[in-house]
């Protein structure tokens, strides 16, 4: 169920002016309680956000798209020219980055796009797995037909995006999505945006090369049996089957992650 969106209050203004307010007011608002729709790398820009939110938003975009990539240099002057703003905003945003540990910073030599580490890793997924479960009786408690028509959407589109493997960064992008939709059911803005955190810490960090195929298809397969069993209402399956998923991937991720570590060294 959708949270109740709050009306203006339109002070007393010539017509035109009451016209302009509401359609702004329009502009702003988002269904379904203030939760993004599109995923990560589409989030909405609007039309209050600073210059600072758009850069942040802006350089995550171009993460999300592989433009840049983990342990990539960050010239703040080309980010800047390659947005269109000053440097000072894109400074700002990289600060915000490196707060969230997405990015980093050595001195005297700039900001770098983070790596994921193999114990940082463990540690999301097990949150993820914590509050993830914690959630699945509230979701099934909301769950309404339009939110299950979204998340099967979110399922098809990762079972096609499956089908071109090639495309790793965008079959992350899609896993997330997912997941949010499920998250999103819960009608729990501070998790939601905690969850979508610590999915961003983990794959704006991770190299898509590392996922093998053969979990592309897991996942797919995992996703399916996960959607079948909120369909049916079965608390306990359902969180069985995302606790189960969460480890293999968590599995998968990490275990890639001390393989490169080794060959690094």
């Amino acid at each position: 169920m959708a949270f109740n969106q709050k009306k203006e209050n339109i002070p007393n203004t010539p017509k035109k002016s009451r016209e302009t307010a509401r359609s702004k007011g329009k502009s702003r608002s988002v269904k379904d309680g203030d939760f993004e729709h599109d995923h990560p790398m589409k989030q909405a820009t609007k039309t209050e956000d600073s210059p600072v939110d758009v850069a942040y938003q802006k350089i995550k975009e171009m993460m999300y798209h592989h433009e840049l990539v983990p342990g990539q240099k960050l010239l703040y002057q080309e980010l800047a020219k390659k947005l269109n703003m000053s440097i000072t905003p894109v400074i700002q945003a990289l600060n915000r980055l490196q707060l969230l540990k997405i990015v980093y910073s050595e001195r005297n030599k700039g900001y770098y796009v983070g790596e994921a580490d193999p114990v940082e890793a463990e540690e999301l997924f097990m949150a993820r797995e914590a509050l993830e479960v914690f959630l699945v009786p509230t979701i099934l408690e909301k769950m309404t037909p339009k939110k299950l028509e979204a998340i099967e959407k979110a399922m098809k589109e990762h079972v096609k995006a499956v089908s071109f493997p090639q495309y790793r960064r965008l079959l992350l992008i899609i896993d997330t999505n997912f997941h949010l939709e499920m998250i999103k059911c819960a009608e729990n803005k501070v998790i939601y945006n905690f969850c979508k955190l610590i999915f961003e810490r983990i794959y704006l960090k991770y190299r898509p090369e590392y996922m093998r195929e053969e979990r592309l298809k897991e996942a797919a397969k995992e996703h399916r049996m996960l959607f079948e069993a909120l369909k049916s209402g079965d608390v306990k399956k359902t969180e069985r089957l995302i606790k189960d998923h969460i480890r293999s991937g968590r599995e998968h991720i990490v275990n890639s992650l001390w393989e490169d570590r080794h060959i690094t060294l």
